[in-house]
């Protein structure tokens, strides 16, 4: 019963996630479409999303995470390993930008500044506490071995590869193995600070090649 409980409360922080701060971005983006001003829709943008991620974040503090010392969260050297690992994999293999890549893509070329603030700010620290602290929070609240960590790394890197909406295997298992290093932050300092950091680096590198191409 409590598992159901538990469940109910992250699919509610999904949508939160979805109908919340989705809600800023496209309204944010339309009024761009429509000619507003960027010094007028930026600041109200960072403001609605801001206090949105401050929100989530009092709520995922309301209850503490508990993360033993296994295998995966011993080397805090690890996640950034796996995540050069999977930036350096993505260069070897043939081109094959997702919807979302692209999305992203034309929107950096178009507004820099907006996108930089969308990209490379408010998406790792929304995802990160929706898909790594809101899921550990209330799906995973106990790692008391490594088997519970291994689980919770398989679901957040699903999850993380989904949300992103992969067309084909090779957009997932790519969008998977980013997830797999910032689930391995998070466990590593068993908290968002380092998670957040590199996820907010991974996207900060992507959002630079696509401004030099």
């Amino acid at each position: 019963m409590k598992l159901l409980k538990n469940l109910g409360w992250f699919l509610l922080a999904i949508l939160s996630f979805y109908f919340g701060y989705g809600l800023v971005q496209s309204m944010a983006l339309s009024a761009l479409d429509l000619g507003a001003s960027i010094f007028g829709v930026l600041p109200l943008y960072i403001v609605l999303s801001g206090a949105y991620v401050y929100g989530v974040y009092r709520w995922y503090q309301t209850e503490k995470v508990s993360i033993q010392t296994t295998i995966f969260n011993r080397y805090i050297w690890l996640p950034t390993l796996v995540l050069l690992v999977a930036i350096t994999a993505q260069f070897f293999l043939p081109e094959d930008p997702s919807v979302n890549q692209q999305i992203v893509s034309q929107l950096t070329v178009a507004q820099p500044v907006f996108g930089f603030f969308m990209v490379v700010v408010f998406a790792p620290l929304t995802e990160e506490l929706i898909f790594r602290g809101m899921l550990a929070r209330y799906l995973f609240p106990k790692q008391n071995n490594g088997k519970q960590t291994a689980l919770f790394l398989l679901v957040s890197s699903v999850l993380f590869a989904l949300i992103h909406f992969p067309g084909t295997l090779q957009q997932f298992l790519v969008y998977a193995s980013l997830g797999l290093s910032l689930g391995l932050a998070y466990v590593n300092r068993k908290g968002l600070l380092y998670s957040i950091s590199l996820h907010a680096l991974n996207n900060l590198i992507g959002f630079l090649m696509i401004l030099m191409l």
